[in-house]
């Protein structure tokens, strides 16, 4: 047959040939060769058109040339070759399904022809068998016909000499064939096949071989996988060199490139998950939001794009709490399903991150509706996830994981029994080995424990324990889950031992407590849940580990806390549904504590717990004098490195992924979002690691080998030098109150057993009412004056009868430290007090009341003034912001002039009255008194804030002020001593405790809304108190000021309760 060079040409064959055929007889030999070139023709136009009609017609010429060439072997065999290459084609091109099965059975065929056949290439024979097993095994997932590629393929390479380009393309399949064969088998030995393939491959390429990006590339991907099987750590930096290799062989304009960056991110995401390495988390968001920032729109991986960057983001929720990660992960997942209709081969991932990201929200919001969405995906996605694929494992894993969660919040055992026969199923699929074995295992456990509790059966518990046993041996040293395993092992087998009493599992359950916290691999706040479960379980049963625990977990709840690289993303891991067992931990510490009569252990306890954030920045602020005099330059660096730190933490995050707008691509997916936590978080890490070093190294000089360490008791009392502390601790387990003074024991004051179901159930009253009913209210009036009276009785009799008798004159100065809700209370006019007189008294008319959020705080807050100022009269800085609902600031402000001496005033108003101007005027004056609206922000604590001109003025911005000669500031602002409600009160985030942490040695602040007319009249009240006589005034006269301001104001103006009782003093 003679070459053509056009479609005429080709037609003018085509029409020669069948004329020439339509001459011969029906059954004339010639018409088998005849037909075999017709069909040629039809095949070479075909390449030209790309019109299918062509190459079906080439496929039925060669199907009757080789019907008619029975009798002519060479023709039949070169026909059958040109016939099997053309089916293979129609498939290739137009996804011909029916024509597979032939191909593959004439690829056969022609395989088993003996050698040296002519026209026959053997090689390239059994490469198209290959590649056709290759591609019904993915239609039909066989196992057997991948299994039939890689024989073929194993043939092939033996044909090729090993180092040239047939080699290597033909190893390269044979690697992607076994890698087929383990996604389908999850056998290790068929990974550790393509990754010897792989290696043998790039091993044979040179270095200047232009194929060889794309070998890099396979070999990487490979060995990334076999890490996440095995949590094999080499694996995970082989594949991490891999591609930086990768990386500079491409050119930066290189299509490649960017999906290298995300295989090189998705490395780093793995690397993460077997360390629990932030630091690589956060190169892994890094690197998939680059990408999503380039990807081209409606790109084919762009859902896996958006779902590897929603896996991460949920890591970064699971590790710092963050819920606009969370929220944002999300958002990601439902993208990606977007564009993933059911059928496509990527919705099972998307389906079961938005299934675990629902489940997430769902531990923090308590929403029960998120838990049911979470279920009712994974119940989807398995529906699509048939047996023997390779996640059908993982989704059985999340469903039951939900299932149970649902029955713990509902008690239906229809979700136990559920989960049980899912995680059965899982656990005869898990081959051995398999990283998820141990956590099958576990939840399995915890299944048929919670089985055991409605039934009884012996045979759940026996198989739960040897479940549990089995999980445990099966963890690889080293991996960051060992801590939650052991203890979720633990709590099992405390909840046995409540229910059976056998002593031996409660003392297995503690010793595997005791091993999660210490294991050095896991995570801080993996560690410090099980060190909570671990006091748990050894305060109710009275076990003697049980302050060993407590000092443990306290020890760890700091450095929990600490991971998070501002304030506002630790006061998010705090406040969170999630850790809220956490919250009370200090208080039943000092419980504990004060069973055995450790008082002053308790006390540590409770400063080592409580204020963490307000003690977190303070530590940074450590007095550094005598540490100067001994050596001056380790004091520089670590006042350096601390007011660096600082700067970090006290950094405004806005709410990046919920209030911010994003930029949006083509699809409408959001890209380029401002995410700057990483860039926090890196630079947090560095300069905490200084500091440690610095640190230890001021620990070795003689002296200061408790420098930066937990303040001891004998420090801490000497917060009593001024007058007693009085510290109520609220607890679940015991409530106690302690008097501490200075040079003597504490004193302890018990309290009724339903001490704390009282005061909890006052303060939420309490709350409520105030929500419910606006200022005045006759309604909220009833309830303080019942509440006050409530806590006359729990607090205020009894801790004054203990005063007196210790011989604390009246009108002395005290403090109070309340803990949990107790700091929301206005326990400073408890009362009516009862006494031989009956004239009717509150505790604040008996003793001058101040507060104090912690022993170290009021410390703090006489050590700011240590030269003091009482030789000169005090500058006052008057911050005013007048408007329609505050009329009579102007007066008041003007009325405070008078009072202190207009020479000594500087009055901000109105348009100067701006955050700037205030914060640059304040390290000028010593005394300050804002007069203007406070605003307090629901489970937003540092954003509350002063309103200023058309501005805020917030808790943040002015804790990072540092004031060292700050002496007095009076809030007339409404909220400036109000808790927000995000149920961490021992927090104290208010607007006054910011002032008081910012240097100002005594703060006057409100605990609610207070009346305009009340702020010119008590503040004339107290300046007037303040400067009368000759005395100069100092701050350590404002609380006596402020308990004389409130009693004249109740004498003279005859104010409601709830207008007095609302203005509390703070500090020194």
């Amino acid at each position: 047959m003679q070459p053509v060079h056009s479609f005429n040409d080709v037609d003018s064959e085509i029409n020669q040939w069948q004329t020439e055929a339509s001459t011969l007889p029906f059954r004339h030999p010639d018409r088998a060769e005849i037909a075999h070139n017709i069909a040629t023709y039809y095949k070479s136009r075909y390449k030209a058109t790309r019109q299918k009609g062509d190459l079906d017609q080439a496929i039925v010429g060669y199907a009757e040339a080789l019907l008619r060439g029975m009798n002519h072997p060479p023709l039949n065999i070169l026909t059958f070759d040109h016939l099997t290459r053309a089916l293979l084609t129609r498939f290739n091109d137009f996804g011909a399904r029916e024509d597979l099965d032939h191909i593959i059975s004439y690829f056969r065929h022609l395989s088993n022809l003996p050698l040296g056949v002519s026209g026959i290439d053997r090689l390239d024979v059994l490469n198209g068998l290959a590649n056709a097993l290759h591609s019904r095994f993915k239609i039909r997932g066989r196992l057997e016909d991948i299994e039939d590629a890689i024989s073929s393929l194993r043939h092939v390479i033996t044909m090729v000499p090993i180092g040239t380009n047939d080699y290597r393309l033909f190893a390269r399949n044979l690697a992607n064939a076994w890698k087929m064969k383990y996604e389908q088998t999850d056998e290790s030995e068929d990974l550790t096949e393509a990754i010897s393939h792989h290696r043998a491959v790039l091993t044979s390429c040179p270095l200047d071989h232009p194929s060889r990006p794309s070998y890099l590339r396979d070999l990487a991907g490979v060995l990334a996988l076999r890490s996440q099987r095995s949590s094999d750590l080499n694996d995970i930096e082989d594949a991490a060199t891999l591609y930086q290799e990768l990386l500079g062989l491409l050119d930066k304009e290189h299509p490649d490139r960017m999906w290298v960056f995300m295989d090189l991110a998705v490395v780093y995401h793995i690397r993460f998950m077997q360390t629990d390495d932030s630091e690589d988390l956060e190169k892994a968001i890094s690197r998939y939001r680059e990408v999503l920032l380039f990807c081209p729109p409606g790109h084919k991986s762009k859902d896996r794009l958006l779902t590897c960057l929603g896996f991460s983001l949920t890591n970064r929720f699971e590790k710092f709490g963050r819920m606009d990660c969370l929220e944002e992960a999300i958002s990601l997942y439902r993208a990606a399903l977007h564009r993933c209709p059911r059928g496509h081969p990527h919705r099972k991932r998307s389906l079961s991150g938005l299934a675990n990201a629902m489940y997430l929200r769902s531990l923090r919001t308590h929403r029960i509706e998120d838990l049911e969405e979470s279920i009712n995906l994974e119940r989807e996605n398995l529906a699509f996830t048939p047996p023997g694929h390779s996640m059908r494992l993982e989704v059985l894993f999340n469903l039951s994981n939900s299932l149970e969660t649902q029955y713990e919040w509902t008690g239906d055992m229809g979700d136990i029994e559920e989960a049980i026969v899912h995680l059965y199923e899982a656990s005869k699929l898990v081959k051995p080995g398999h990283p998820d074995s141990p956590r099958i295992l576990q939840l399995l456990a915890r299944g048929l424990v919670y089985r055991f509790w409605h039934r009884g059966a012996d045979e759940d518990i026996a198989d739960a324990i040897k479940h549990f046993r089995t999980s445990i041996s099966l963890i690889p040293e080293g991996h960051p889950e060992v801590s939650s395993m052991l203890s979720n092992f633990a709590n099992s087998l405390r909840a046995i031992f409540s229910r059976t009493g056998d002593a031996e599992h409660l003392e297995e359950s503690i010793a595997l407590h005791r091993s999660a916290v210490e294991y050095p691999f896991s995570s801080v706040r993996h560690k410090l849940m099980a060190a909570k479960n671990w006091t748990a379980a050894a305060h109710v049963t009275r076990h003697f580990s049980a302050l060993t625990a407590y000092r443990k977990a306290l020890s760890l709840l700091q450095r929990a806390i600490d991971l998070g690289p501002t304030v506002q993303t630790r006061h998010e891991y705090i406040s969170g549904r999630d850790t809220v067992v956490l919250r009370s931990l200090p208080m039943d510490a000092a419980s504990y504590a004060m069973e055995s009569r450790a008082y002053e252990e308790a006390i540590e306890m409770l400063e080592q717990g409580r204020a963490l954030l307000w003690s977190g920045m303070r530590s940074l602020r450590t007095p550094l004098e005598h540490l100067r005099k001994v050596d001056k330059s380790l004091a520089d660096e670590f006042t350096e490195i601390s007011q660096a730190l600082e700067a970090i933490i006290t950094t405004a995050h806005v709410r990046d992924f919920v209030q911010t707008p994003a930029q949006t691509d083509d699809d409408g997916d959001a890209i380029g979002r401002k995410d700057t936590f990483a860039r926090d978080l890196a630079e947090k890490r560095r300069l905490s690691g200084e500091l440690d070093k610095v640190v230890l190294r001021i620990q070795a000089l003689p002296g200061f080998e408790n420098f930066w360490r937990p303040i001891p008791f004998r420090h801490l009392q000497t917060a009593a030098m001024g007058g007693p502390v009085v510290i109520i601790n609220l607890s679940e387990c015991r409530s106690d109150i302690l008097i501490v003074r200075s040079n003597h024991p504490v004193v302890h004051i018990p309290t009724p057993t339903n001490f704390f179901d009282r005061v909890t159930e006052l303060a939420h009253q309490l709350s409520e009412t105030r929500k419910n009913y606006r200022l005045e209210s006759k309604t909220y009036n009833r309830v303080l004056r019942q509440t006050l009276e409530e806590l006359s009785e729990l607090v205020g009799q009894p801790v004054a009868n203990r005063l007196m008798k210790l011989g604390i004159p009246e009108q002395s100065r005290i403090w109070l430290c309340p803990t949990s809700v107790l700091a929301s209370l206005p326990i400073h006019a408890a009362g009516p007090i009862s006494s031989h007189t009956n004239v009717k008294r509150y505790l604040c008319d008996i003793y001058v009341c101040s507060y104090t959020p912690s022993l170290s705080a009021l410390i703090a807050s006489r050590s700011h003034n240590l030269s003091g100022s009482a030789s000169r009269q005090p500058s006052l800085l008057i911050v005013g912001q007048p408007d329609e609902s505050l009329p009579g600031v102007d007066s008041e402000t003007r009325s405070i002039e008078c009072l202190v001496g207009s020479g000594s005033v500087t009055r901000i108003a109105g348009e100067a009255a701006t955050p700037e101007n205030v914060i640059a005027h304040l390290p000028m004056h010593p005394w300050v008194h804002f007069a203007c609206h406070g605003m307090l922000q629901p489970g937003r604590p540092f954003e509350s804030s002063f309103l200023l001109q058309d501005t805020h003025l917030t808790l943040l911005r002015i804790a990072k002020s540092h004031l060292p000669t700050a002496e007095l500031a009076f809030l007339a602002a409404c909220h400036t001593a109000e808790l927000t409600d995000d149920g961490t009160p021992d927090e104290v985030l208010h607007l006054t405790a910011a002032m008081q942490f910012s240097g100002f040695s005594s703060v006057i602040g409100t605990m609610w809304a207070m009346v305009d007319e009340d702020g010119q009249d008590l503040s004339e009240y107290f300046y007037s108190k303040m400067f009368a006589g000759t005395q100069v005034a100092s701050y350590e006269m404002s609380a006596m000021a402020l308990r004389h301001a409130t009693r004249k104001l109740r004498a003279e103006q005859r104010v409601s309760l709830e207008r007095w009782v609302n203005f509390v003093h703070y500090g020194a």
